[in-house]
């Protein structure tokens, strides 16, 4: 699985692409490896695994009670009862290893890739199976975009084609943001590295881009005809790939801003917190100006997370920040060792219920864990209701409609 990254990343193209500079100012910072970063190789590890033991074994052989009878053989061969894992593969095993290492729960890594993106991925190579018997599944695929992008590259974590289709699939093991596939510059040039690579021999006239976030049970679908994906790429892209791979072009500033390794430091992204272009007359912003202060909350508020991180960061390894100094935060007390409070309140003569919560339900997702989603559904699913979310105001190019009257739709909401 490659873990190396393009100076011009497709992940990262959205920056590079409205804010030329930056590229060229990232790829001079080191790679910085997070708990974050670790976790989401061990779970696409682990995808990638299990869809390539998928095409060699067959989905059904190896997918009943699964991760169940790879936990059983992996602890065997852990007490030295068995010295491989028969048939279940030693990758996988070392995925395993790893996310232990993490103190991740392996075990629900591999059940929620399994059956909330490996799944999907079947579900759809079997359709294509069905409507072409020549169809194939690619896993973790290499992609070459230098043609557009200089010294481009990248991977799609699994391609379907079949007739005159090509399906690209991206997994993002991360529980934050929903992301969409509409216009998703990344997911673009994966199409575009797809069909210039592995579907280069196939007449594909349909290009669809899917991204599936497994913890969020979220998926996002766009589709694209083959010849608009590439007069994107001759248009908009390589130009402004060319731009940014020469480090020329202004500092743009805007949400793109949120992963930049250098936002804590960029002057034109401090400059527009400090210069909202809003009239000092009248005393009051009208709603045009409110309009403009809110489309530069996203990038001011993420500018000063990452600055106020970096500051920490430098200061903890020594550096002056002047007119700052570093303190202890403030923190929470605990209790140690539950059981043996709960023993000792016990032998003081306290009834349980005075020191010990009711219980209660466990969450939705675990509960769907516990029944699978088909028993779910048949034994709790009449109780399961989804209030309303609270109102929330975002940019014109949010995926999710638009309500259609806010004052009535959330008239019973307390703000």
């Amino acid at each position: 699985m490659p873990t190396d990254h393009a100076i011009l990343a497709p992940s990262a193209s959205k920056r590079w692409m409205a804010c030329a500079p930056s590229a060229r100012l990232e790829a001079a910072m080191p790679q910085k490896d997070t708990a974050y970063t670790r976790e989401g190789t061990i779970a696409h590890g682990m995808a990638e695994t299990l869809l390539r033991m998928a095409l060699e074994q067959g989905w059904d052989k190896w997918q009943a009670d699964f991760p169940d009878k790879f936990r059983i053989a992996y602890d065997a061969a852990n007490d030295g009862k068995g010295a491989t894992i028969a048939g279940l593969g030693e990758t996988l095993r070392k995925y395993v290893d790893d996310a232990v290492a993490e103190n991740l729960d392996p075990w629900e890594m591999m059940q929620t890739v399994s059956d909330h993106y490996c799944s999907y991925i079947w579900e759809d190579y079997l359709d294509a199976k069905y409507r072409d018997p020549e169809a194939v599944l690619l896993v973790e695929v290499r992609l070459k975009l230098d043609e557009f992008i200089p010294e481009g590259y990248g991977s799609s974590d699994a391609v379907i084609i079949y007739g005159r289709s090509l399906c690209v699939y991206d997994l993002k093991y991360g529980k934050g943001v929903k992301v969409s596939a509409e216009k998703n510059t990344q997911m673009m040039c994966y199409g575009l590295g797809a069909l210039l690579g592995p579907a280069e021999l196939y007449d594909i006239e349909e290009v669809s881009l899917t991204i599936i976030q497994p913890r969020l049970q979220w998926w996002s679908n766009w589709s694209i005809p083959a010849d608009r994906l590439m007069d994107w790429a001759k248009g908009t892209l390589r130009p402004r790939a060319l731009k940014a791979f020469a480090g020329e072009g202004d500092y743009v500033p805007g949400d793109h801003c949120r992963f930049c390794a250098v936002a804590p430091r960029c002057k034109a992204l401090a400059a527009q917190a400090y210069a909202l272009p809003i009239d000092r007359e009248g005393g009051l912003m009208d709603n045009a100006e409110l309009a403009a202060a809110l489309k530069a909350t996203t990038a001011i508020k993420s500018w000063i997370a990452n600055l106020e991180a970096y500051a920490l960061e430098q200061a903890l390894s020594g550096k002056t920040i002047p007119g700052f100094k570093v303190v202890e935060g403030r923190s929470l007390r605990t209790i140690s060792d539950p059981a043996a409070a709960m023993k000792a309140l016990d032998e003081a003569g306290f009834d349980e219920s005075s020191y010990v919560k009711p219980k209660e339900l466990k969450t939705i997702s675990d509960l769907e864990k516990l029944l699978k989603k088909k028993g779910f559904q048949e034994l709790l699913g009449p109780y399961v209701i989804k209030p309303q979310g609270k109102p929330a105001i975002v940019p014109d190019d949010d995926p999710r409609p638009a309500m259609d009257s806010a004052k009535d739709d959330f008239k019973d909401i307390q703000l």
